[in-house]
């Protein structure tokens, strides 16, 4: 059981992301509509940290230590006709193995890369807000609201 609940046309959910870097290149799932994060709802009983080891290994089954909690993040978009408001934690973690080529998210299978952190502007990358925030984080917490994709 997660921390997501859907109410009409509205999904509201608690997530955790891993910022998976390694000589300023980023790791990313390359998806039909972009490349995405590696990530998912945090569990019942469960911290955020160790949701996102926890999604990394079931993602890209490797494992990682944590860095820094880089991003809170409110992130509130619309896809598929719904409405999501999601909580996010983004942690910047460190892998401790060699990342595979490909990901796994339920029956599906997505192609990863290694993208320059000085070259994210020139790739869709979800949620857009990455492209300049990784860029310039300057190794402190930062709180951001991300309302439909702005910046």
């Amino acid at each position: 059981m997660d921390f997501r609940t859907k109410v009409d046309q509205n999904s509201f959910g608690v997530r955790a992301t891993a910022l998976i870097i390694r000589d300023n290149h980023i790791f990313l799932g390359k998806h039909e509509d972009g490349f995405h994060t590696i990530g998912g709802a945090i569990e019942v009983g469960e911290t955020s940290s160790q949701a996102a080891l926890r999604e990394m290994q079931e993602e890209i089954g490797i494992t990682g230590e944590i860095v820094d909690l880089a991003f809170v993040v409110e992130n509130q978009f619309t896809a598929d006709s719904l409405k999501f408001h999601n909580i996010e934690f983004y942690y910047i973690i460190k892998p401790l193995e060699e990342p595979p080529t490909k990901m796994v998210e339920g029956k599906e299978s997505y192609p990863c890369e290694w993208l320059p952190l000085d070259e994210l502007d020139n790739f869709d990358i979800k949620p857009a807000f990455l492209k300049k925030a990784l860029i310039n984080w300057d190794g402190q917490l930062k709180h951001i609201v991300n309302k439909d994709g702005e910046d």
